[in-house]
């Protein structure tokens, strides 16, 4: 696969890996947090503001959406029935280690005072 795929704020975005032009941008639902992506073939899966996008890779048009009615809000691990247990272990462990940064970098802004 020649594409290269990020998450970013409420927005799916695909790039080309040699290049770094941007493909396609999709905006989602959220403004912000984290937005989890999974690629199976060609659809590409994005949770984000509790809600779950199917997309196209080529295009990026959305082809549907799910609001998890019920779910609420938070850290979503997204996988097929053939994903083994430890690509599932390694994405907890990077949201982990995401979620640990960002309290660190917003407790030492509170206890310098900062905002």
């Amino acid at each position: 696969m020649d594409k290269l795929l990020l998450g970013i704020k409420g927005h799916a975005m695909c790039l080309d890996k040699h290049t770094g032009n941007k493909i396609w941008s999709t905006k989602l639902k959220a403004t912000s947090g984290v937005t989890n992506m999974f690629v199976d073939g060609d659809l590409v899966f994005a949770y984000s503001g509790g809600h779950l996008f199917c997309l196209d890779i080529h295009s990026g048009n959305i082809k549907w959406e799910n609001k998890l009615e019920g779910m609420g809000y938070g850290p979503c691990i997204i996988g097929t029935e053939v994903q083994n247990a430890s690509a599932v272990t390694a994405h907890s462990a990077a949201q982990q280690a995401s979620v640990a940064c960002t309290a660190a970098v917003v407790g030492a802004s509170v206890s310098q005072g900062s905002s």
